[in-house]
């Protein structure tokens, strides 16, 4: 049998639920106490085994638990369903002195969802639990290295304590033989005080690569690329900078990768790091009808695994199926990179769900692998759809669409984003709208020089929003805050329109609106919550602050009709012309991607630049 996961029993209290059941259980110095004449359950993320995902990728027929344990008590192994009903497969007693208690379980067939635990049962005196394994009957099929490449840009703070985790396991230093940090910022990770510390102790498994900002594209395609260039790596594994790890779930998605009998890109879940308990997706895909992604269905995003545990929440039993997997952390094996090429350089967004969707059309599927994770930085507090990063949303979403949508037209695409476009501007973000009809022309154009532009697009963006007052972030001492902040009312969102024909009287009242002049003002006329400015509240208002989400800063968003008007226009004209000519445009987009992708390109983005 062969070690397919390792029982983790030193989390922090705030993590608990990922690593044990509600119970009486006492965690304490990396092991586990049962209290005499109780039972604990071990049915938790970190802890219980998805045995259908080895069974189905890895083609196991058979796992064994081995749990080290020493007291008077009963060890029972229970099995669930693709529906999370739940039978106990075999009890084994724990000896007194101590030992490893050991029993299989015959899970061939169960590909379609279902999990392995254990639960221990604390008869005559407390039980104590100082580890466990999963194994499994398959060897592992490859033996190459693994290059782990973490991108970073101005977060040294995060990605030295991630070195430092990396450099104290000697379990990890066994898998993974390179450890790459692409450094994009200015806060360089080599001027960390605690980075000569770390360095020494990783010695010369480190490198530091120090480029130009290319964004997160850029910055994960040179580590792919450092991986297709050394002999003995067979993968790499790309991580962001703002995460924090835990080895042994790192160790989980190599393992998965040497045992899978094809390969395949194993991806990792994100845990909000904020929220340490709460799942951000259980699996990723792209819907065609609308081209966007997202978890499977809506209820299963952002899942709190205290509230809502294993053993209480049907749909997580179920092996989850994945488009892409994001960035976050993502096993890519090289033999995928030769087939499929290296990141399309997008800078930013959709660069993730564009590569697993290339991958999936050439064969090689993605796993989003249960319990393999990391806890990542959530993007929740800010949105950045009204941002510069607006121009990307829009530009890198179509050009995937061009390159892998199924449905002609890639399905209600055009249609949401116009609607997405009206909403905008019945709400005063003119600045997005602007940036969305730039990027569908960028799109109309061709993919031209993807790779220059990495350099150019984020300057270019922001230049745009120099036109644009919604830009001005107010804080305290400014007149526009201090006077409107005060009147900021508690709450949430305002009841949404209940019907179709409710929406269509707002949007036309909206509409409506815009044939009056609008009447300057010296400071905001009212003001509303991140959450109480919905595109059927703000249109109401001539002038408004619209507070962040701390309430600390707002934007001032003020009706301007002659923009209303000159972008609805432009942007009505830019989806016509995109609609219209789909056909042609992704015949441009899909001859070009090849080169784009290929390491070789990437290879001279990457070559230093001589003096200007």
């Amino acid at each position: 049998m062969h070690l397919a996961q390792q029982l983790i029993l030193s989390v922090p209290a705030d993590r608990r639920a990922l690593v044990v059941e509600d119970g009486p259980a006492v965690l304490d110095g990396g092991t586990l106490r049962v209290p005499a004449g109780s039972a604990q359950g071990l049915a938790a993320y970190f802890s219980a085994f998805p045995a259908s995902y080895w069974v189905r990728w890895a083609g196991v027929a058979a796992v064994r638990l081995e749990v080290d344990a020493a007291g008077e008590g009963v060890v029972s192994l229970v099995r669930s369903d693709a529906a999370g009903a739940r039978t106990v497969v075999a009890t084994a007693h724990v000896a007194p002195d101590g030992g490893t208690v050991t029993i299989d379980a015959d899970v061939a067939g169960a590909a379609d969802g279902g999990w392995l635990w254990f639960e221990v049962d604390a008869r005559q005196g407390d039980v104590v639990v100082s580890g466990g394994r999963w194994l499994v009957d398959v060897a592992p099929r490859r033996s190459g290295d693994v290059c782990l490449s973490i991108t970073t840009m101005d977060k040294p703070e995060f990605c030295v304590a991630t070195l430092e985790r990396i450099a104290g396991s000697a379990a990890l230093a066994e898998a993974v033989g390179t450890v790459l940090v692409v450094d994009q910022g200015s806060r360089r990770v080599v001027d960390h005080p605690a980075y000569p510390q770390v360095a020494a102790a990783l010695g010369d498994r480190l490198t530091i690569i120090e480029q130009r900002n290319l964004g997160g594209s850029g910055g994960f395609s040179r580590g792919m690329l450092e991986a297709l260039d050394r002999p003995d790596a067979d993968a790499v594994l790309i991580l962001d900078d703002d995460v924090e790890v835990e080895p042994e779930a790192l160790l989980r998605a190599i393992r998965f990768h040497r045992a899978a009998r094809t390969p395949v890109v194993v991806g990792g879940h994100m845990l909000d790091l904020n929220r340490p308990t709460v799942l951000n997706s259980f699996s990723e895909v792209v819907h065609e009808r609308s081209f966007n992604w997202g978890p499977p269905r809506a209820d299963q995003q952002w899942h709190d695994l205290a509230a809502g545990p294993l053993r209480d929440t049907p749909w997580l039993h179920a092996r989850g199926r994945s488009d892409f997997n994001g960035w976050w952390m993502c096993l890519m094996p090289t033999d995928v990179l030769r087939s499929v090429g290296l990141s399309l350089p997008l800078f930013l967004k959709w660069d993730d769900a564009e590569f697993g969707l290339r991958a999936r059309d050439a064969g090689h599927a993605t796993v989003a692998l249960p319990g393999a994770a990391l806890w990542h930085v959530a993007w929740t507090e800010k949105d950045d759809t009204v941002e510069w990063q607006a121009y990307l949303h829009v530009r890198n979403r179509v050009a995937a669409a061009l390159l892998h949508a199924r449905r002609p037209r890639a399905g209600l695409l055009l249609a949401g984003l116009l609607a997405t476009d009206l909403k905008l501007l019945l709400g005063m973000r003119y600045y997005a709208v602007d940036l969305h009809v730039r990027a569908l022309r960028d799109v109309l154009a061709g993919p031209g020089d993807l790779h220059a532009d990495l350099e150019r697009v984020v300057p270019a963006a922001r230049a745009v929003g120099t036109a644009y007052p919604e830009t001005v972030v107010h804080r305290a001492g400014d007149p526009a805050y201090d006077v409107a902040a005060v009147r900021a009312r508690p709450g949430g969102p305002g009841e949404r329109p209940a019907s179709a024909a409710a929406l269509a009287r707002v949007a036309l009242g909206g509409l409506l609106r815009q044939l009056r002049p609008a009447r300057p003002a010296a400071s905001p006329g009212s003001t509303l919550t991140r959450e109480q400015a919905t595109w059927w509240e703000t249109p109401r208002h001539d002038s408004v602050l619209v507070l962040a989400g701390d309430g600390a800063s707002g934007v001032w968003l003020r009706r301007d009709p002659r923009r209303f008007w000159r972008l609805l226009g432009a942007t009505l004209v830019t989806h016509a012309r995109l609609g219209l000519r789909w056909g042609a445009v992704s015949a441009r987009w899909r001859a070009a991607a090849p080169a784009l992708v290929a390491p070789e390109t990437w290879r001279a983005t990457f070559a230093p630049r001589g003096p200007h």
